[in-house]
């Protein structure tokens, strides 16, 4: 979490505990967040008895950081972070992915969804890594990135680019290992430019890790892949919905979904911190 002001000047935000309320209310800008909501998530359900009382000085002290264009406002049953939406880079980001998304041209799609993700810089509010709080507010937001790198690569797959999507789905990966969608968009983009060693490389590494973490083989979507790749010296193009689907080796069961791994995989998440876009509340 990062606060920005109209001359560009990195505001530090001291203590852990102003951090994440700053971070709770930016993430829900313009929106009120009860003030029961603040003590929950800042005691992690087992305030003191002067909680609020406490969340009261907390806010004084974050309103004399808070620049022209950006407040704090006392609205019952509790405070709103008062900005323009777009001063704060995830909603900046959300809009970005959902132009895209309205886009029919891929190419113009390509260039929102990369300005989105460049507004990333490592995990979400890394600060806050290791509080409870830290999931329940990064969680959804590294959810939505990788969904932004799965759709950045598909339409660079159909412009005749997958080559230019490698790199960021290898990061994502690494940091999310146990999201097979990741992975099998990386093994199509490896596929169509011609990879196929290292697209069964990944596809490789994927199994192995889903059996020696969670006991599954990979699941329909990543078999496919696989499938795909085997058949490539018949040319076959890499659209997720032809050829056989391997059956799962015995003893083993078959992930359910890409996001029943993700789910499983939520235990020990990562997730990237935004870029600042002056003036912006992060």
């Amino acid at each position: 979490m990062e606060l920005i002001t109209d001359s560009g000047t990195s505001v530090r935000v001291p203590t852990r505990k102003r951090r994440v309320m700053l971070s709770l209310l930016a993430l829900e800008a313009n929106r009120v967040v009860p003030l029961d909501r603040l003590v929950d998530v800042l005691w992690e359900g087992a305030p003191p008895e002067h909680a609020r009382t406490v969340v009261h000085g907390h806010i004084s002290a974050l309103r004399q950081l808070l620049g022209p264009g950006m407040s704090i406002e006392t609205r019952p049953p509790g405070y709103v972070l008062a900005v323009h939406a777009d001063r704060v880079d995830a909603h900046r980001f959300g809009h970005l992915v959902e132009a895209a998304a309205e886009r029919a041209e891929d190419t113009e799609a390509v260039g929102l969804l990369r300005e989105a993700l460049g507004l990333w810089r490592g995990q979400a509010l890394t600060d806050l890594a290791g509080a409870s709080p830290w999931h329940d507010l990064a969680t959804p937001w590294e959810d939505a990135r990788l969904d932004a790198w799965e759709a950045l690569a598909e339409r660079l797959r159909r412009i005749g680019r997958p080559t230019e999507a490698v790199a960021g789905l290898r990061e994502a990966l690494g940091l999310h290992p146990l999201r097979e969608s990741l992975a099998a968009q990386l093994m199509a983009c490896l596929h169509e430019a011609g990879r196929q060693v290292d697209a069964l490389e990944v596809y490789e590494a994927v199994r192995r890790r889903l059996a020696d973490e969670l006991g599954l083989d990979p699941g329909a979507e990543l078999r496919q892949a696989q499938a795909t790749v085997l058949r490539s010296d018949n040319a076959s193009p890499f659209d997720g919905n032809s050829g056989a689907n391997p059956a799962p080796a015995p003893g083993r069961r078959s992930s359910l979904s890409p996001e029943r791994c993700c789910h499983v995989a939520h235990r020990t998440r990562h997730r990237h911190q935004l870029r600042h876009c002056p003036p912006a509340a992060r």
